[in-house]
């Protein structure tokens, strides 16, 4: 199960798996949910009952530790998040031609997005190399990289601006300008 809770490892295990074991995987997947509901109402019903004859879950032999501690957790982040509702301010970051990275796929030269794909892609055999090392044929693939790249940093950047005004707005700091 935790490899199924690692979305990388999910999509890499997708891509394995075929459509009748994916199927297999989604029904497991919904009887264990459904055995988790089950127990989750059968605990709410023995706590009504001992509520309800006057005794505490701690008398009857059954440990609340790791509940609370769960439950403290789950009230002190539900207070957090009504006290920090304030977004991180946008900063627009220009791409640098010199600094990127790319590799090479299927024939196809491409952007290296983050650097956590860096080590899946050395991990799977493909070089990432840095932009003065790219292969003489893909260099004039660059400059159409670059610019899709820089258009998808300038919606994205656009996005985190609106959300920023609208907190800013009710709390009086700085307007942003979108790109």
């Amino acid at each position: 199960m935790s490899l199924l809770l690692d979305k990388r490892e999910l999509k890499k295990a997708a891509k394995e798996l075929s459509v009748l074991k994916l199927q297999e995987v989604i029904e497991v997947l919904q009887s264990v949910l459904a055995e988790r509901e089950k127990e989750s109402e059968a605990l709410e019903l023995v706590r009504q009952f001992a509520k309800a004859q006057g005794f505490t879950l701690e008398q009857l032999g059954y440990r609340q530790s790791a509940e609370a501690a769960v439950a403290a957790v789950a009230e002190e982040s539900a207070v957090v998040v009504e006290d920090s509702k304030r977004p991180i301010k946008p900063k627009f970051k220009t791409i640098n031609k010199e600094s990127q990275y790319f590799y090479v796929e299927g024939g196809a030269l491409n952007l290296l997005k983050t650097h956590t794909m860096k080590k899946a892609l050395q991990e799977r055999g493909i070089d990432v190399v840095a932009f003065n090392k790219v292969d003489k044929k893909y260099v004039k693939q660059i400059d159409g990289l670059l610019v899709e790249a820089t258009k998808q940093a300038v919606e994205n950047f656009n996005a985190k601006v609106d959300v920023w005004n609208e907190w800013a707005k009710a709390h009086n700091e700085e307007i942003l300008e979108k790109r």
